[in-house]
């Protein structure tokens, strides 16, 4: 849909807002916003969980906290000052309060605070700084000039947004609904292809393990250690990173297949620490690696002939081709069936993690080599389906965003008029 522009715009005297529209005035932001620091976390007043009493508390990363105590109770608008989230804007609403990394701003009386929040939760509206922290310079956005309508039409304005973005955000929400289904139907066809294989008709068999169920009957129930080469990690100790050398993928590096990681953003450690991490085991082609930390269970084939490393968070599983192939178990690896076998032995005590020694005791249902490579084909081309239906819906989330983005920005800055847009 478009929009028209406004009748008659004039000069701003600022080279980079140019034109405005006629009737708009510019000024710096501090003649229509009051700012304020937010508060500082004191322990003992905050609280994770709402009881009765307490009172909404905003934090850099949002509303995540409750407050003994308020400090305001007024419309406003809270901005996360630092840290990964410095620029999104919140709006804040009967009594409440802030707390670290946060600043408070309240609408002076010739401005509208909806349509301020429209405008200062645009990331790229705020004058920034720092790199591995970064931070707003509340201070020099707020002396910057920019441009204002009439009051009126701020109201009009943010009117206009909040009916237009809550169209976009049901059809994103809709195609978030739409990749969480595909996600269940892929994660349910994996499972049964697994466990149950690919013929309706087969004899089936009690495993003998309660969330596996009956598998067919001609299939084995085996510990992974009886279907293994070798099954290992580096040694535990963290090499240092060195600007070329050999990629160290640590468990937030993980994709599905090697090929789809890019090697040269992964840390990189020198040639000597290479070897020596990688006596003890060296992942390679027809691999599967698997997280034993952090993401449990997460797995990764090795499709490509390619060095690296990964660290000793993961552990490296070699098949014995003449019991399993590596494909065959990755895909098993992604079963509910073998999450839940791995889900029995996490040492829950400290740090959720599984053993290697654990590991090996998980039992799997296993196919005749032959049929696993059927079932593997069949998989490969099955979820290549799920995948491109799931990217096209994460394309129509973007572009959906872009033009949400592209809206608010036209809008809030004159360069469409939606005075006159019908409300339904």
């Amino acid at each position: 849909m478009s929009f028209p522009r406004y009748p008659k715009y004039k000069p701003s005297g600022v080279e980079w807002l140019g034109d405005v529209p006629e009737g708009w005035v510019v000024c710096a932001p501090k003649r229509r916003i009051k700012s304020a620091a937010g508060g500082t976390l004191i322990k003992g007043m905050c609280s994770d969980e709402f009881s009765e009493g307490l009172f909404p508390g905003f934090s850099a990363s949002g509303q995540n906290v409750w407050l003994e105590e308020y400090a305001y109770d007024c419309p406003a608008i809270v901005l996360s000052a630092v840290g990964a989230r410095c620029g999104k804007a919140f709006k804040a609403d009967g009594q409440w309060g802030v707390v670290a990394n946060t600043h408070c701003l309240f609408p002076l009386p010739n401005s509208d605070r909806d349509y301020l929040w429209y405008l200062t939760n645009q990331e790229d509206w705020w004058e920034k700084g720092g790199s591995a922290q970064p931070f707003v310079k509340v201070s020099e956005t707020m002396a910057r000039p920019w441009v204002f309508p009439p009051f009126p039409e701020q109201t009009a304005i943010a009117e206009f947004l909040d009916r237009e973005t809550g169209k976009i955000d049901g059809l994103v929400a809709e195609q978030r609904r739409l990749m969480e289904l595909l996600k269940e139907k892929r994660q349910a066809v994996i499972s049964h292809a697994v466990t149950k294989g690919l013929n309706p008709h087969a004899p089936m068999k009690p495993s003998g393990i309660e969330w596996l169920g009956d598998v067919p009957e001609h299939w084995k129930i085996n510990s992974i250690r009886h279907i293994l080469d070798a099954i290992g990690d580096v040694d535990h100790f963290m090499p240092e990173s060195v600007e070329n050398g050999v990629p160290y993928l640590m468990t937030g590096d993980l994709k599905e297949f090697v090929s789809d990681v890019s090697l040269d953003d992964c840390k990189q450690v020198s040639r000597n620490d290479y070897l020596q991490l990688s006596k003890r085991i060296k992942s390679s082609k027809g691999d599967v690696i698997m997280a034993r930390y952090a993401t449990i269970g997460t797995s990764m084939y090795v499709d490509i002939d390619v060095e690296f490393l990964v660290s000793y968070s993961c552990v490296t599983l070699k098949t014995n081709h003449s019991k399993v192939s590596g494909l065959y178990l990755f895909h098993y690896m992604k079963s509910d069936a073998f999450r839940q076998g791995v889900e029995n032995q996490i040492n829950t005590n400290t740090q959720g993690n599984v053993g290697i020694k654990d590991l090996q005791h998980v039992k799997i249902a296993v196919a005749p080599v032959a049929e696993q490579t059927v079932i593997a084909k069949f998989l490969d081309a099955d979820l290549a389906k799920f995948d491109t239906l799931t990217a096209e819906a994460q394309r129509a989330i973007d572009l959906l965003q872009e033009r949400r983005t592209a809206l608010i920005s036209a809008a809030v800055t004159g360069q469409i008029d939606v005075r006159q847009h019908p409300k339904n």
